[in-house]
């Protein structure tokens, strides 16, 4: 949100500063994984040029409407190489053993992972088991991370209950809730290298919560239901709570294998 204020303007900006932490180029072979609807995998393509391209994601909607936009844009090859599969089963990935991935990514989407911490070992074998120049070979995700000091011992009660409270609700595994510490710790334990952190978190919570209320009204016509907007209004008022009392961070990551 650090230009403009529109939902889809912020979504792009976050995809090119993923983008840049990890130099993405016509040389690069990426595997996205939580691509969502198909936006960044559009962009990937059409913006960065990038040589090959598959993805693996767990949601059979988001799938079936990725694939649609990559038809509608001709890029068939694409196409054949897009699965919905559980990310905890991404070493099965076919397409990740015979294409030389030399890219990684991860946008908005690891804090919902099974476990992120296979997601990182999953990557990083995948990445060493190419037969590419191994010193452009990198992992690239934005994240969110528990700040610095408010490790669970740390943590009053009453932040843990609500934090629990809400992981719960937005179905975020609470093993993926660390400090960026031990997530570095965690990237450099498999090997990688060069592993590189940016906060952007004033652009993310803040502005994302005031985006969202101004959204009331179109929410409550579109879908119809008291409940959604209530649920959409927790999370903004969360998301405030979380950035103004320190809880959580929005980072970006970057690590090489060399």
């Amino acid at each position: 949100w650090q230009q403009g204020c529109a939902y889809s303007n912020a979504c792009e900006q976050l995809a090119r500063r993923l983008a840049c932490a990890v130099e993405l180029n016509s040389a690069c072979r990426v595997l996205d994984a939580g691509f969502g609807c198909g936006d960044q995998l559009l962009l990937w393509l059409r913006d960065y040029n990038i040589e090959f391209l598959c993805g693996i994601t767990s949601s059979i909607i988001q799938t079936e409407l990725a694939l649609q936009r990559l038809q509608q844009e001709g890029y068939h090859d694409a196409v054949n190489n897009i699965q919905q599969a559980d990310i905890a089963e991404l070493s099965n990935f076919p397409q990740i053993h015979s294409e030389n991935i030399n890219r990684v990514l991860a946008l908005d989407c690891a804090y919902h992972f099974s476990s992120r911490e296979n997601f990182i070992e999953d990557s990083y074998r995948i990445l060493t088991a190419s037969t590419s120049d191994r010193t452009n070979q990198k992992i690239g995700l934005t994240d969110i991370v528990l700040a610095e000091g408010m490790t669970d011992n740390r943590l009053s009660w009453r932040k843990r209950i609500l934090l629990n409270i809400m992981l719960r609700l937005s179905q975020i595994p609470q093993c993926n809730v660390i400090t960026l510490q031990e997530y570095k710790q965690q990237l450099a334990q498999v090997g990688f290298k060069q592993i590189v952190s940016q906060d952007i978190s004033e652009y993310v919570f803040l502005p994302f919560g005031h985006w969202l209320l101004s959204q009331e009204d179109r929410i409550k016509k579109t879908t119809g239901k008291r409940s959604v907007w209530l649920k959409y209004k927790i999370t903004t008022a969360f998301l405030a709570w979380a950035y103004k009392h320190e809880v959580l961070r929005y980072v970006i990551i970057s690590a090489a294998v060399k």
